[in-house]
């Protein structure tokens, strides 16, 4: 470990960001000649470049056969890094497209499937006066968009917050709390009825997200609090425009955040069945990494999403990152 600790300052100019992405791309494809084709150049110059990698850290990176290559143990741990640095410079240049003109730049921002509503929301506000901005959004359960954020191929992300512990890598500011509420269409016999029990619904069709989805311990909770067995799924997805359209068209109970309800222009055929769930109330917060500034779009997208907030009701206080 001190031999290669040593030889740090040594790699840092042997170590080309041109063999890097040579390397990354023959893993991606698996062979050497299909990553000199996709690379435009020779076979041997992509050996070579792999060559010098393998010589600068001083162990092999691919495995090679008949078949082709793939990465060893070492590879990977050096590709998963060099992912990180690509996707640094790409958010540079960013940052500097959106500084040399402010209305120019590129995000890539994660959510859960309730907080897309949130995210689509700001998009709205932004988009016509920033015609030139560009968002990716990528939708997912918490943990693999706090990888996500971590590996730098998304920049901010919109969940609700569980425990931080373990997390002090991460910056959070509290958007505004949420709670759960059981949803129906606004044709169904719930949508008319109110203070109902949640005793009453336990027989209803159900659609629900799976057994170890995020938000499921939560409502198996509100269950368990009024002495209830979780109701039995009838269809089981965690995604939410399935969820949409099967309760918005049929006769299925769902459970979601309230935000899916009240977030502007989302889920027109949904309304909230009158019946408490007391326990499912959360925070909903941006994260992003406590040692990466935002760019300038992250910056513009935080402080667009405070008025969004103030439409989710009950009204709370909501307040943007600011860096």
């Amino acid at each position: 470990m001190e031999a290669y600790m040593d030889r740090g300052p040594a790699l840092d100019g042997r170590i080309k960001l041109r063999d890097l992405h040579v390397l990354q791309t023959a893993a991606q494809t698996g062979s050497m000649a299909k990553a000199a084709a996709h690379l435009a150049i020779t076979q041997p110059a992509v050996s070579y470049a792999i060559s010098e990698l393998e010589h600068a850290v001083g162990v092999p990176l691919l495995e090679r056969s008949s078949q082709g290559v793939t990465p060893t143990v070492y590879g990977r741990a050096l590709l998963e890094r060099s992912a990180i640095v690509f996707n640094e410079l790409r958010h540079g240049i960013s940052e500097i497209a959106s500084l040399a003109d402010p209305e120019v730049g590129e995000l890539r921002i994660g959510t859960t499937p309730p907080m897309s509503a949130v995210a689509s929301a700001v998009f709205n506000r932004l988009v016509p006066r920033y015609p030139r901005m560009r968002f990716d959004l990528t939708v997912g359960p918490t943990d693999v968009l706090l990888r996500q954020l971590r590996q730098r191929d998304v920049e901010i992300v919109i969940s609700r917050l569980a425990s931080m512990a373990g997390n002090d890598d991460l910056s959070v500011e509290t958007l505004f709390r949420d709670e759960l509420v059981v949803l129906c269409s606004k044709h169904s016999k719930w949508a008319r009825r109110r203070n109902v029990s949640l005793a009453e619904l336990v027989g209803e069709p159900w659609v629900l997200p799976p057994p170890t989805g995020f938000l499921t311990g939560i409502m198996r909770s509100a269950f368990e609090a009024q002495g209830l067995a979780f109701p039995r799924a009838t269809v089981t997805t965690s995604c939410t425009y399935s969820l949409s359209v099967l309760v918005g068209n049929g006769n299925f109970l769902g459970i979601h955040p309230r935000a899916m309800l009240t977030t502007p222009n989302e889920h027109p055929q949904l309304t909230a069945v009158d019946v408490r769930l007391p326990t499912t109330h959360g925070a909903i917060g941006l994260i992003a990494l406590k040692d990466r500034s935002l760019s300038p779009v992250a910056k513009l997208f935080a402080q667009s999403v405070a008025p969004v907030v103030q439409d989710i009701k009950p009204k709370r206080t909501s307040s943007a990152m600011r860096r």
